[in-house]
């Protein structure tokens, strides 16, 4: 199945869709140092945002292809800070309705669970900033 596009956001933080299928989306994000918090550690916000992205990639794969959708809730439980240069996201469509769409995604770094997310996307209509 082709790859969605990026979202401008998703390419500036350095989020890499690798892979997709119906309803799913595999992506990673190199760890650089912009993405640290004072203490050292991942942001919090550089976890949720590859979550959102990676979700966001899977409902892109099952969605109408007219249609556009935007995040209406996000969750997240951070599990344990991640220690490696590398974060992978697995997001996986689990409700697929008429307008919204429910993901689950699993976020690990060096094959260890750091972070679990659910997501619900609705389908909105496109919007221009300018």
């Amino acid at each position: 199945m082709a790859k969605p596009p990026l979202s401008p956001y998703g390419a500036f933080i350095g989020v890499c869709i690798d892979d997709c299928g119906k309803g799913t989306a595999n992506c990673s994000l190199d760890v650089k140092g912009h993405h640290f918090n004072n203490g050292g550690r991942v942001h919090g916000g550089v976890i949720a945002s590859l979550a959102d992205t990676a979700a966001g990639a899977a409902v892109n794969t099952v969605r109408p292809v007219d249609k556009f959708t935007a995040t209406t809730d996000s969750s997240i439980s951070f599990i344990r800070p991640p220690i490696g240069k590398k974060l992978v996201a697995l997001a996986e469509v689990i409700h697929k309705g008429k307008k919204l769409f429910r993901v689950e995604v699993e976020i690990f770094c060096k094959q260890k669970l750091v972070a679990k997310s659910n997501l619900t996307f609705m389908i909105v209509q496109a919007f221009d900033p300018s």
